[in-house]
Order: structure tokens, then sequence, then C-alpha cells
């Protein structure tokens, strides 16, 4: 988290200094409205198994999982001045992590079973972009922030055991950004973005069978799983707008 602060400050010091004394910036941001597909990655995402356990020590109990990739599409429309646009964007995120583990033991003997955690998530964001001035016109850069609210789902494999959901709750949070968007016509125009986002959801799942057996013993499974889903990585973004 501390990681990402540093960023946003770096980008905010770098580029507010360029923006005193113009009082007229360029039209930015596509002329108007702006369609842009694109495609995503995220770097992470954390897991938190028993978020609404009693027990404060199994409420601190997370999984950390790699990163994954999406695809999405946005819509911008300048609004109120030439500087500033608003927008509204959806994307769909997959990540999946199969080097995962998890303990089975009992009075004899003990099993370090393979586990993969498959997460899938649709925000959708309200933004606004605030493009700063003093750069070619050609290249634009911009901040932004707002809000987004998260769907999502998770499912969890043990050996061949596979969770089933039960329930899905979404969350909201707010949302940092910053961009780089480069025109090689007035109305085409390659953007890369980077996001910051706390992106949260819940999700209620049980296993079908109540115990799982490997190398021939027997050992309980927990049967329902609650868990809170935090896709809170660096989001990158790469996409191809079309201005008009």
């Amino acid at each position: 988290m501390k990681f990402k602060i540093n960023i946003i400050v770096f980008f905010v010091l770098m580029f507010s200094t360029g923006g005193n004394g113009q009082d007229n910036p360029s039209i930015t941001l596509g002329n108007g409205f702006s369609l842009m597909p694109k495609v995503i990655y995220i770097s992470s995402a954390t897991l938190q198994l028993f978020p609404f356990s009693n027990d404060l020590f199994e409420r601190s109990i997370t999984e950390e999982l790699s990163g994954g990739y999406g695809y999405g599409i946005a819509f911008r429309k300048k609004l109120l001045r030439e500087d500033l646009s608003f927008g509204l964007s959806t994307e769909y995120i997959k990540i999946v992590d199969s080097e995962l583990t998890q303990t089975f033991d009992n009075d004899t003997v003990r099993y370090r079973a393979r586990v993969t955690e498959e997460l899938s998530m649709i925000p959708i964001e309200l933004t606004g972009y605030f493009n700063i001035p003093n750069f070619s016109e050609d290249l634009k850069i911009y901040l932004g922030g707002g809000v987004g609210v998260y769907f999502g789902d998770r499912k969890r494999t043990v050996i061949n055991v596979e969770s089933k959901t039960i329930s899905k709750q979404a969350g909201f949070s707010f949302v940092v950004l910053s961009g780089i968007e480069y025109y090689f016509t007035k109305a085409v125009s390659m953007v890369f973005e980077m996001r910051f986002r706390q992106a949260e959801y819940k999700v209620r799942s049980e296993y079908p069978v109540s115990n799982i057996k490997i190398n021939g013993t027997t050992f309980p499974l927990e049967k329902n799983l609650n868990s809170k889903i935090f896709v809170d990585g660096l989001k990158l973004g790469l996409g191809l707008a079309y201005n008009f």
C-alpha cells in the first residue's frame, strides 16, 4: 500500500508543476467522445479466508494470489471545459493461481495438497480525467479518479474437489488513475493507463463433500467457505481509442 501511495504522490508532484500559467488548455482526451477497447493486467489479489470469524487470528489469515489478465471497454465524454472529461468503463478480469497448498493432518500423517484459486471480477467505474497541459499536440498526460462497484466470483479446487458458489455480494471502492495518450491521428490514439483501487467483493461458497481422500487416508474438509476478495494490485491497461 505504501508503494502505491508513493507512486500517486510522485505523479501529482511531477505533473502539477506544468499546470501553472496556462488559462486555455488544448482539447484533450479525445474530441468530445471516445470509445476505447483495452487489455488489462492486474499484478496481484488478496483473499481473506475467514473474514466473519469471531477469532481475531482467523480473521487475519489471508492468501496472496498471483496476477491475472482481462479485457474491457471505456467510454469518455469531454464536459464543462476543454481539459476535463468523464468516463464510464467496465472490464472482465480473471486470476488463476495453482501454486497454493493446503495442509491436512490427523494424529498420524500430514499431507500438503495442491490448491487452485480462480477469481473473476467485473468492475463498473465512473471516473473523471484532467489533462495536464504543456505537452505536445500528439502526446497527452492525464490524472483522474472516481468510484467503482465490483462484482465477482471465486472458485477453490482442492485436488479434484471444486467449490460451488452459493451467494455473492458486490463491493465499492475509490479509484485513482494516471495515463498517457498518444494520437496517431485526431481520430485514433493509443492509451496506457495505471489504476489504483481497493476493489473488493464477498463470496459464500461450499464444497459438495465434507471429506477428502488423499493417498488412501480420509480427512475432514471444511464444507462452508465465506471469503472476502481484494483485487487490490496495480492495474495496467493498454487501449486503442476511437475519438469522435
